[in-house]
């Protein structure tokens, strides 16, 4: 188990970016760079609930692993992520806020209905569990990135929410972390792959498939904050120069919008990341999802990593642009506008700069993969396949035998201990026998 502050440990330009001493950060927090931060516990006189909504590709799997592994720690500050017990295919278990929102859809009307009735029951069954947390700890974080983009598969969701809490003399506060659009509609389109997706960036863009991904910021806040205040919405942004707190990372970021300082005493699991795919390997799945048999989740994406991993080792890898830059910047540009508006209104930036990070220059045409290069990324992850069946194969073979040594031993075993009984019926048949000579 190591500490955060050797977990990514920021470079010397990013810990002169606003660490530094209390003065500093208090400087900084001043300015029109400022961002809000949870009032402090002394001015907090009602139970809160920081309600985590994402958006997706912001990091909400590390925040979300790290909440539970440093449970007592927080519980000790006041701050309860507590588990209700509920589970979903596909989701991760610490999103432990999907209840809100889940949503069943398939199936007869009838069973839809039966759904939406165990769904409401649920929804206000957590509800009342939260409400029961604050007689012991006065806030609660909840964290589920599906809230960003599905929050409306609940009818009124936010007015039925705020209510709710009204009722249960809870208040509201809404952290949400924004990356810039056309990172994330990548970052999204990369995912769907991985999974089973296949169709091609530019078709997933033009079709207006992306516009599930809530990506008009200013628009999708103003919709929350029309019920539930502006004051009550907490907007920080997935940037690494952007992030606050002790050691610059995500995770001091967070803990800074609950008024909390990340220090030794917070862990963090020592996690191996998994490594993307991307370029021609991501390309050889998206081709490959086009037939149902390669669209179970995570099969053959881990074959294909290790066909990137072995390629990285004797050539250095291209990152895959899946953007043009003319067409990046087209894409951009739509959303400039909805970006100043937040900065503005929801960050106190008189500048409208939302997003720091430079557009790094692309290429002007669009990537093509080589069908030699695709057939031979085939061939190697077919390769890998067999090692691997053939490692399975002899692994039940020795267990087969094993097996059979154990099944062997446990005959030897039983026949040795029937031989007392098997002499005892014998002799009784025999001596039958003889008696029956007699007669």
């Amino acid at each position: 188990m190591a500490t955060l502050n050797e977990v990514n440990k920021p470079s010397n330009q990013q810990a002169n970016n606003g660490v530094g001493s209390l003065e500093l950060r208090q400087e900084k927090q001043n300015s029109d760079e400022s961002f809000t931060k949870a009032p402090t516990m002394e001015n907090n006189k009602k139970p809160r609930l920081y309600l985590h909504i994402g958006t997706p590709k912001t990091g909400t799997t590390a925040i979300q692993n790290f909440l539970p592994l440093n449970k007592s720690l927080l519980e000790e500050q006041g701050f309860c992520f507590p588990d209700f017990g509920y589970r979903y295919q596909g989701v991760g278990k610490y999103r432990n806020g999907h209840f809100l929102v889940h949503h069943s859809s398939g199936g007869s009307l009838e069973d839809e209905t039966e759904a939406k009735r165990s769904e409401d029951e649920r929804f206000v069954e957590g509800l009342d569990k939260i409400k029961e947390l604050t007689n012991t700890y006065p806030n609660i974080i909840l964290s589920d990135e599906n809230i960003w983009n599905a929050y409306w598969q609940r009818e009124n969701f936010w007015s039925v929410l705020k209510n709710a809490l009204d009722e249960r003399k809870i208040e509201l506060k809404v952290i949400v972390y924004l990356r810039r659009q056309d990172l994330a509609i990548e970052s999204y389109w990369i995912q769907r792959v991985k999974y089973k997706l296949h169709m091609s960036f530019k078709y997933y863009v033009d079709s207006g498939k992306c516009n599930f991904f809530k990506l008009d910021y200013y628009k999708q806040l103003e919709d929350i904050s029309k019920i539930i205040g502006k004051e009550n919405i907490i907007v920080r942004v997935y940037e690494k120069q952007q992030f606050e707190g002790n050691g610059n990372t995500l995770i001091s970021d967070f803990l800074n919008t609950l008024g909390l300082e990340l220090d030794e005493r917070y862990v963090s699991a020592d996690i191996v990341a998994n490594t993307s795919l991307h370029g021609s390997f991501l390309e050889t799945k998206r081709l490959l999802n086009i037939m149902p048999y390669f669209r179970t989740p995570g099969w053959p994406v881990k074959y294909l990593r290790m066909v990137q991993q072995e390629s990285e080792q004797d050539y250095k890898v291209p990152n895959g642009e899946y953007f043009t830059y003319d067409r990046q910047i087209a894409f951009l540009e739509k959303y400039k506008e909805s970006n100043e508006l937040v900065a503005r209104e929801y960050m106190n930036r008189e500048n409208g700069i939302l997003f720091k990070d430079k557009i790094e220059k692309r290429t002007d045409t669009p990537v093509q993969y080589s069908a030699q290069e695709l057939v031979l990324i085939c061939g190697k992850m077919i390769r890998f396949i067999n090692e691997d069946n053939d490692m399975k194969i002899n692994n039940l073979k020795v267990r087969l035998e094993e097996a059979n040594k154990k099944l062997a031993e446990a005959n030897k075993r039983l026949a040795y201990a029937n031989r007392p009984l098997t002499k005892k019926i014998t002799s009784k048949i025999r001596h039958a026998i003889f008696k029956n000579k007699d007669v």
